[in-house]
């Protein structure tokens, strides 16, 4: 099986009788591109050269989010349930993972509106109203609604 396996390789792969025509022929030198260097050339061929920092990166991000709870599914259909039931006037005090700092924080804000096919919330500060969060929905832990002011 390996000697049959040898002759068609032998005769796919050392057959050059289709490019004899082109075999003695110099090699082509542009005129309008200065040759490449060795390490120039070697460099297009190193493959995960672009990946230079990556890894490092991975282990930064993982490393913030170690402090994550992941929440279980009734937890998170409770906190669907909350967001679908408040209206644009709702104070609420939102517990939340903030994936910059890699710790909860809690805010007090008034609710805007969800972004379901981005899945995310989106909540006016309720000291400054310029001040806007948009928190993934997945990070939020705890949502209690405040009593509004009159």
């Amino acid at each position: 099986m390996d000697h049959e396996k040898e002759i068609i390789e032998n005769h796919l792969f050392s057959d050059t009788s289709r490019y004899q025509d082109i075999m003695d022929l110099p090699r082509h030198v542009s005129k309008a591109h200065l040759p490449m260097s060795r390490h120039d050339r070697a460099g297009q061929f190193a493959p995960f050269s672009a990946l230079t920092g990556y890894h490092q990166l991975i282990d930064k991000t993982a490393e913030r989010y170690q402090n994550k709870q992941y929440l279980s599914k009734e937890q998170s259909i409770q906190i669907h349930g909350t967001l679908e039931r408040l209206n644009g006037q709702s104070s609420v005090e939102i517990n939340y993972f903030h994936s910059n700092s890699g710790y909860y924080e809690t805010i007090t804000v008034s609710f805007m509106k969800v972004d379901w096919q981005r899945g995310r919330a989106k909540f006016s500060d309720a000291v400054d109203p310029q001040k806007n969060y948009s928190i993934p929905i997945a990070n939020i832990r705890s949502i209690r609604n405040l009593p509004s002011k009159k």
